[in-house]
């Protein structure tokens, strides 16, 4: 029988300080009284994922960070791209739904950069959209979601 792992406190502190854009240093937490220099201003997709304080089936603090980082540039490329605001809670609607069914599942690993720049794609760029566009996509989702900013505290 697969054990499910649970969503913690410093789970979701994680995720946060991620979709924030704030520094994450996994022995301290967030400081969320310092901003990450150079991170993307946010528009419209963007400021309305800084506001989603949790999500639930995450389990681990680092890749729950990767996650809410992840999601941060999955605004970012909606919003840059002139997607309607609708596209927003839609993503989130099935980002949110992904992420619980793989925990209910009992998935051994974390969900993290990857499984959101997946489900990013599978919604925004079917298969058949230009292999050369899903790649460029996604390693800017997963390389902006698992860069360090020299701010984080070691």
């Amino acid at each position: 029988m697969n054990v499910i792992t649970k969503e913690t406190a410093e789970t979701g502190v994680a995720f946060r300080a991620g979709v924030k854009g704030l520094p994450y240093n996994d022995q301290v937490g967030p400081r969320p009284d310092l901003t990450v220099i150079g991170d993307v201003p946010q528009r419209a997709i963007g400021t309305h994922y800084e506001t989603v304080e949790r999500l639930a089936g995450l389990s681990d603090p680092l890749a729950a960070y990767e996650a809410g980082r992840a999601l941060r540039m999955v605004g970012t490329i909606l919003d840059h791209d002139g997607s309607p605001p609708e596209h927003g809670p839609l993503f989130l609607s099935h980002l949110a739904s992904a992420v619980l069914t793989f925990a209910l599942r009992g998935e051994r690993q974390p969900w993290g950069a990857e499984d959101v720049a997946f489900v990013f794609l599978e919604i925004f760029h079917p298969a058949e959209a230009p292999e050369d566009l899903r790649d460029l996509t996604r390693r800017a989702i997963v390389e902006y979601a698992r860069e360090r900013p020299s701010m984080i505290i070691r």
